[in-house]
């Protein structure tokens, strides 16, 4: 998994087995690396690995032109790693859940060999040390992710990737014997000792994988698996290529939400709830009787389709402000240009694969907006007049769109016959259409911000600043209110 983090080649036509054999262990070793055990590491491992067979299923069907369309999501192999790793660190997807007691396949009769148990812990003891955020770095470091692309999954400012990464570093370099002895100081990087390090602990998991029975249990799992469901709390058996994973995340033809369609920044999150966080935290108070009637007709496409909008404009957003402060001569080197790009091709991808997502709820060439926000860094720095139309156009492409969501998702929670929503933090229907208040002040500013940009563009003396870091709290605090409350609904309505 630590490869190229600029990689592009597309995962479509490449055989599953080998995307399998080559990064399971990986996948093993880096929830290893954040405190799991053996068992559960395979389990999160599997469970990446079921959802990422659905994936490269499709993309091969696309690849071969039987679901042929000019608006395909394209999906490079380096994305697709980051989308196994995101969903390991992140606890699974809950796709592949096996009975309770028994041990993934993918272990073999060696997992609690003594000696194997040994290896694996003298390969963490560099590490032992660090916090749940900087083995986060360090795990999606391992995968290959770029510090850009790290930034964006975890929410992290560059200049905390950065300085996690020369502290790992630093841990590595003076545990091992050799570099103190035998070289001087930063001659060896620390990409270099990080591969090292991933390489014991794969090595230390070679004889306990059994890489042949971990296949052909994904492979079956798409048959065998009981998927959960977070809606009615049940399980069903699935067919191969339409399996339905959990219902906030993928729903069919007319709202194909990827899991995880996008990383959420919970440091975002404001301390008093309000809109939909406040709909939910009364939802989480009331009794099984009244979740149970909130669920008749609730409109989870709908609210599928608002979060990914939701979330994906919030991460327009950081990359906007990261951006803007860039330019100042205090902070230029705390988001260089290839920061910015790998942050911007990671956001990119993820709204290539959210693409139906949006063509389903309006044409507004979202997914081409933001691509043109990554294609714009190939040629300009992060803080040029360019790239901040881009991405002001970008962010307005998906307040767009969050306002014809939200349109939706409050035409399919007030049809005629639904039980009103219980709860002391009021209804569904009233949360949202503040959210729609929110979403009409948010246009109306990138508006402004947008005309004065122009402005400047078009008549004034070079060098005449735009002051763009107006309202970023605000934008921000909104979108991340709407994304973590629909992910605490979720959560709330899957309570027994």
């Amino acid at each position: 998994m630590a490869s190229d983090p600029a990689d592009t080649v597309s995962a479509s036509g490449v055989g599953f087995g080998d995307y399998y054999r080559a990064h399971v262990g990986p996948l093993v070793a880096l929830s290893l690396l954040r405190g799991a055990d053996l068992v559960e590491a395979a389990r999160l491992a599997q469970d990446a690995m079921t959802v990422a067979r659905r994936w490269t299923d499709l993309l091969d069907e696309n690849a071969a032109g039987t679901v042929k369309d000019a608006r395909t999501p394209v999906v490079t192999a380096q994305a697709l790693r980051s989308w196994t790793c995101r969903m390991t660190v992140g606890g699974g997807c809950g796709v592949l859940r096996p009975v309770r007691g028994t041990v993934p396949a993918l272990l073999g009769q060696g997992s609690a060999d003594a000696l194997v148990q040994a290896r694996i812990v003298v390969a963490l003891a560099p590490l032992t040390e660090l916090n749940e955020r900087q083995l986060d770095v360090t795990a999606f470091r391992l995968a290959g992710c770029a510090p850009g692309a790290i930034g964006y999954e975890l929410g992290l400012s560059m200049r905390k990737v950065h300085r996690t990464l020369r502290h790992v570093d630093q841990l590595l370099a003076a545990e091992s014997a050799i570099l103190r002895a035998g070289r001087a100081e930063g001659t060896t990087g620390a990409d270099v000792r990080l591969a090292e390090l991933l390489g014991e602990l794969t090595a230390a998991l070679d004889p306990v994988l059994d890489l042949r029975a971990g296949l052909d249990e994904v492979c079956g799992s798409a048959s065998t698996a009981q998927v959960y469901d977070s809606a009615s709390t049940s399980t069903e058996n699935t067919t191969a290529h339409r399996a339905p994973l959990a219902p906030l995340w993928n729903l069919g033809s007319t709202l194909p939400v990827p899991p995880f369609g996008a990383p959420v920044p919970h440091s975002f999150a404001e301390p008093t709830p309000s809109g939909v966080r406040a709909y939910a935290a009364g939802l989480a108070r009331c009794d099984a009787q009244d979740r149970a009637a909130a669920l008749g007709g609730f409109p989870w496409a709908e609210l599928a389709a608002v979060r990914i909008g939701a979330v994906l404009a919030l991460q327009v957003e950081r990359f906007r402000r990261e951006a803007e402060r860039s330019g100042t001569r205090a902070t230029r080197g705390e988001f260089p240009t290839e920061d910015a790009r790998a942050f911007a091709v990671a956001l990119a991808q993820d709204a290539a694969l959210a693409a139906p997502t949006f063509d389903a709820v309006k044409d507004l060439d979202v997914p081409r907006r933001v691509g043109f926000l990554a294609a714009s860094l190939a040629h300009d720095d992060p803080w040029t007049n360019e790239v901040s139309y881009d991405g002001i156009e970008a962010s307005l492409a998906l307040a767009q769109f969050r306002r014809a969501a939200v349109r939706a998702a409050l035409r399919a929670s007030d049809r005629p016959g639904e039980v009103p929503s219980p709860g002391p933090g009021g209804s569904l229907t009233e949360a949202l259409t503040q959210s729609l208040r929110d979403t009409h002040r948010i246009l109306l500013q990138l508006d402004e911000l947008n005309r004065d940009l122009s402005r400047a563009e078009s008549t004034l003396p070079d060098g005449y600043y735009v002051d763009m870091t107006r309202d970023f709290d605000l934008h921000q605090s909104f979108h991340a209110d709407l994304a973590l409350g629909i992910d605490a609904v979720r959560k709330a309505l899957s309570q027994p």
